[in-house]
């Protein structure tokens, strides 16, 4: 992730976007930096994209990176998928692993394996085949999730957030979930195939029948071992 974030910053400089490529046909690999990095992608090998503005779309072989100050992105990446900005926007497919850090993150794409999060407002829809791991201040789980689930709310009393954040459980948890957050809020259409534990400064209403709750009482959610 370093590396995307020096390659942002050294695109800032640029006043035009530069593309090279390398490798062999059979893995061949792109990169791209400049003020806007926006690229159709068909690659067999993998991809970097960075810039203020940056989109990636079409097709990549193996691994996909993005930084930038506005990532979007409906790529179908073979390997990994890391991207890192102010806002990021993903509505592609990744077959493996999938890293994003971004203030707002915005998902509706299919992970074929795990997914971790870390930003302000994080939306999550579509499909996660792997394990969720999920820091955020303001989180919405919409999709469907077939592994472990771990949601870990971060902020602090300014005014505007709330310390340990809040969560809205929306979706299909095939394997249960840890939550823990000042507030926690079940949606009807969540449910939930596995245990299910919840931290928070209050019970939720609703939610599946007996599971498990606990209340905050005080601590950082970040400091509470699982």
């Amino acid at each position: 992730m370093s590396k995307l974030i020096l390659l942002a910053s050294c695109a800032l400089a640029m006043s035009a976007c530069t593309n090279s490529s390398y490798g062999p046909a059979e893995n061949r690999s792109t990169e791209s930096a400049g003020l806007v990095a926006s690229r159709n992608l068909d690659v067999t090998g993998d991809a970097e994209l960075a810039g203020m503005l940056v989109r990636a779309d079409g097709t990549v072989g193996r691994d996909l990176e993005l930084a930038g100050a506005r990532v979007s992105s409906s790529a179908s990446v073979g390997g990994d998928l890391s991207a890192a900005g102010a806002s990021v926007r993903f509505t592609g497919s990744v077959g493996g692993n999938a890293e994003i850090a971004a203030a707002t993150t915005w998902l509706d794409a299919d992970f074929g394996g795990d997914l971790d999060v870390a930003g302000a407002r994080v939306t999550i829809d579509g499909r996660v085949a792997g394990r969720l791991e999920l820091h955020g201040a303001r989180m919405n789980l919409k999709g469907d999730f077939l592994g472990p689930v771990e949601v870990i709310g971060e902020g602090r009393d300014d005014g505007e957030r709330i310390r340990n954040g809040r969560a809205i459980l929306a979706g299909n948890f095939s394997q249960g979930a840890f939550v823990c957050a000042t507030h926690v809020e079940f949606r009807n259409s969540a449910r939930f195939g596995g245990a299910l534990r919840v931290i928070a400064s209050e019970r939720p209403e609703g939610g599946p029948s007996g599971y498990d709750f606990e209340l905050l009482d005080g601590r950082d959610c970040d400091q509470i071992n699982i």
